[in-house]
């Protein structure tokens, strides 16, 4: 018994250690983008502002986006990943035969509705951005360069194709690496292109056009080196286009469930005042670092992983993976949540206010993004949890309850706007994003049973133990050694990098002290090797 418990502990390590390494690979090129996209924002906020510019720019930014997110990056993705893990293991000929028709018919449909989009665009601001109509400087500004940016969709679509190919094959660094381009890229227009430009928010839409090419050029090579060249096929008529259409379908509600949500918000925002879109898109950037590092980085891993378990028949360790990946996520970002809760506002100061960003705005700001953080562990479970129906081709379970989250979401924002103002509709999609996660939890228990085992269990109490004395060491930092907010930019960086690197390092120490010294080992370990 002792010898067959120790091989299962070994397989469990083994297991947590591909995910961690797997995870950890994403979640560092995903850093080193968020930081870029964090200068982006400090560029962004110094050319815009947080007023009626700024409002037309971020609706216009988040059209291209939301159909990204919708119908390709997460989508094409979750319904790609399985279909291509079960041709590979017929034969790699096959694979790459279904590969070129389906990269044909992507490109047909991506030109075709990239085209149509521009044409129609003032009926999609309409949709997107109501309140925009009875003004017409903000509805013309964002009717320009909606148009000058809806391209990018096809490039980023294109990308988010071989994103999901190199996932299948384990191949993470290019697809977590390629975000960052266009961060650069609109950093480069930010302060080459925009000084020459009467209009400001015109050259940072020909960045973003610059960003989607980059991202979508740096993808040949990789392909490449894993054997696969895109070529042209009309051999529409196969079993794995039929199938991945079929997965395709019902995960375009599923997939994108926090981003309709999110969308809700925009859209309901455009009522309030001049201002409100721009809260939001800040408050939202700061919370999609911690979702991107450990929900979508996890939920990257655990897809090509749970399908290659499942193609082999595999359910006992496709199991004890998302186990295992659902104790990490959680363990990891607790003490995101607290910090990000209590450290709202010195954070907001000092990323954005200078320049047209006023110390109002990042207050208003701040209070946005605590509502957005109560929602976290949600976004990235919702994340995990879909990951692992779709690994299993279940397509119509997460559908539902996308549809139902949505639901939720609209009739909490009617009333928390009315309440709350936007901050009200950042807390909205918080509480819809728990409904959602509560319904995929109920749902795969039926297929892996309980999700949490006692050793989990106990490792999420330690965690949470261990952010309340993180949070409490930020309270002394704040109240008793040095206060916020310092006087001077240079100060204000310095607290924040003292703030942010005490508060990791006392969540580290404190869980050493309740007994997680072999996780912790395990942690440090395979990150070492990941990098």
């Amino acid at each position: 018994m002792a010898i067959e418990q120790d091989k299962s502990n070994q397989a469990e390590s083994s297991r947590s250690s591909g995910l961690i390494r797997a995870a950890s690979k994403v979640g560092g090129w995903t850093m080193l983008s968020r930081i870029l996209g964090f200068i982006r924002d400090i560029f962004l906020a110094r050319a815009l502002g947080a007023g009626p510019l700024a409002d037309a720019f971020f609706v216009a930014f988040k059209l291209p986006n939301f159909f990204r997110r919708m119908f390709a990056e997460g989508t094409l993705t979750v319904a790609l990943v399985p279909v291509l893990s079960d041709e590979l293991q017929k034969s790699e000929e096959g694979a790459h035969r279904f590969l070129n028709a389906l990269a044909t018919l992507l490109l047909i449909v991506l030109t075709l509705f990239t085209l149509l989009g521009m044409l129609l665009m003032p009926w999609l601001l309409y949709l997107f951005a109501p309140g925009f109509a009875d003004e017409p400087d903000r509805w013309n500004m964002a009717l320009e360069l909606a148009r000058w940016m809806f391209p990018y969709l096809a490039m980023i679509s294109l990308a988010a194709m071989a994103w999901a190919v190199l996932n299948t094959h384990k191949q993470f660094s290019v697809p977590a690496a390629s975000p960052a381009l266009l961060n650069v890229a609109i950093i480069f227009a930010a302060i080459v292109l925009a000084p020459s430009f009467e209009n400001p928010a015109v050259a940072l839409a020909i960045g973003v056009l610059l960003g989607g090419f980059l991202q979508l050029a740096i993808q040949f090579p990789a392909l490449k080196r894993i054997g696969w060249v895109p070529r042209i096929s009309f051999d529409f008529k196969q079993d794995a286009i039929t199938e991945t259409l079929r997965l395709f379908g019902p995960a375009v509600l599923a997939i994108a469930a926090v981003q309709i949500n999110i969308l809700v918000g925009t859209i309901l925002a455009t009522l309030l005042d001049s201002g409100a879109v721009s809260y939001l898109y800040y408050s939202d950037r700061i919370v999609q670092l911690p979702f991107a590092l450990f929900g979508i980085a996890m939920g990257t891993a655990l897809l090509p992983t749970l399908s290659g378990h499942l193609s082999k028949g595999d359910q006992a360790s496709a199991g004890e993976d998302l186990r295992s990946g659902l104790a990490w996520l959680t363990w990891i970002t607790l003490p995101c949540v607290v910090g990000i809760i209590y450290l709202a506002e010195p954070i907001i100061v000092t990323l954005f206010e200078r320049g047209a960003f006023t110390h109002a705005d990042s207050v208003a700001t701040a209070m946005t993004l605590q509502a957005y953080a109560v929602g976290l562990i949600a976004f990235c479970w919702a994340r995990l949890l879909a990951s692992a129906c779709y690994a299993g081709k279940d397509a119509k379970a997460p559908m539902r309850y996308a549809a139902i989250s949505v639901a939720v979401n609209i009739v909490l924002a009617l009333v928390f706007m009315q309440l709350w103002a936007y901050v009200g509709l950042a807390l909205a999609t918080s509480l819809a994003a728990f409904v959602n996660v509560a319904l995929l939890y109920l749902r795969l228990t039926k297929t892996y049973g309980s999700l949490l085992n006692a050793e989990n269990t106990r490792r999420l109490a330690t965690a949470a133990i261990a952010s309340l004395m993180m949070l409490f060491g930020l309270y002394v930092l704040n109240n008793l050694i040095w206060s916020f907010p310092a006087e001077g930019e240079v100060s204000r960086f310095a607290w924040m990098a003292a703030a942010v690197g005490g508060g990791i390092a006392l969540f580290f120490v404190s869980a050493l002290i309740l007994g997680e010294r072999e996780l912790l080992m395990r942690f440090l370990k395979r990150r070492k090797h990941a990098s």
